[in-house]
């Protein structure tokens, strides 16, 4: 009898030892794991940022280059209607002129 419990006492022991190294190597495992994850997490986190610069970056840029487009465009406009002034009363006359030789002929 004394027999049969050393044996269970010593496999209780092996079985003891065994678990304990198979959750010392899973803990290695779970460790190493962990530190790829927080780099990826890392990673991503710093991805994110940079894209998030770049969107604003580019959107800035894209404004300034329609800002400097509509200022093109309004001094642009600003000629055309200056010139219609300009040449408004050379116009009138052009057509008093054409309706004073129609009615002569």
């Amino acid at each position: 009898m004394t027999h049969v419990l050393i044996a269970l006492v010593a496999s209780s022991f092996v079985f003891e030892y065994w678990l304990l190294r198979k959750i010392l190597k899973l803990n290695k495992e779970n460790k190493i794991h962990r530190k790829s994850l927080q780099k990826a997490l890392e990673a991503l986190a710093r991805d994110g940022h940079n894209f998030q610069a770049g969107i604003s970056r580019d959107t800035k840029s894209q404004k300034d280059e329609l800002l400097i487009e509509v200022k093109r465009i309004n001094k642009r406009v600003d000629v055309l209607k200056r010139d219609i002034i300009n040449s408004l009363p050379t116009q009138i006359r052009k057509v008093i002129g054409h309706i004073e030789f129609s009615q002569k002929a």
